[in-house]
């Protein structure tokens, strides 16, 4: 390599550190900036894991703490946020139940059904038992009535409702009805042990057929 072209590569190198000195006095407190606005959102996202984490342990806490009574579920309730209060809802409805306040019972699991946002399997669930406890007291189409949304196709309580329906019809002495609803509910792929059992049962109360059309 010559003296002139050793010359023109240490000029060249020199203007090229230039200009990025140059582009970085100009740049570098930016670059500064986005790097330590990365660090500190990342920071601030494990900061809320943690503190979601931290809740989700304190919440469960809560849960195990509460005297399994009307006033500390109610109080538990009170003291919740978020999704743990339907959670906390079905639980008290479920001892009020218990504890024969019906009445009470029924409000909380509407209480619960008619929580915006709810997830279905939640809603549904609350609203099931709801009409579980009503039920025996309206008349037969308004029980019924309570029943149709958990009817429908993709319903997650859909067997549970049948299950319902069908002893609701029975009492009714609506006995091809019931039986339409059992039959239905075994011909289901996704029936469970303990449903199939119990509708046999009902089935079995039935009699054949060919004997409940000749009554």
């Amino acid at each position: 390599m010559s003296e002139t072209d050793s010359f023109i590569r240490e000029v060249s190198e020199e203007v090229q550190q230039d200009r990025m000195f140059a582009l970085w006095k100009r740049y570098g407190p930016y670059v500064i900036g986005g790097i330590t606005a990365i660090v500190a959102a990342s920071a601030a996202l494990n900061w809320l894991a943690w503190q979601e984490r931290e809740a989700a342990a304190a919440r469960g806490g809560a849960f195990l703490s509460a005297e399994p009574t009307v006033e500390g579920r109610s109080a538990l309730v009170e003291a919740l946020e978020g999704p743990a209060v339907p959670v906390a809802q079905l639980q008290l409805a479920a001892i009020q139940a218990d504890n024969g306040e019906t009445d009470a019972a029924i409000e909380t699991y509407r209480q619960v059904a008619a929580t915006p946002g709810l997830k279905r399997a939640y809603s549904d669930l609350a609203a099931l038992h709801a009409a579980r406890l009503e039920a025996p007291t309206l008349a037969p189409d308004a029980a019924e009535a309570l029943l149709a949304p958990m009817l429908e196709e993709n319903a997650p309580y859909r067997l549970l409702a049948l299950e319902l329906r069908a002893v609701l019809r029975l009492n009714a002495n609506n006995q091809d009805a019931a039986r339409a609803d059992l039959e239905t509910i075994l011909a289901d792929p996704g029936l469970t042990r303990g449903l199939n059992a119990r509708a046999q049962q009902l089935l079995a109360i039935l009699g054949p057929e060919d004997e409940s059309d000749d009554s």
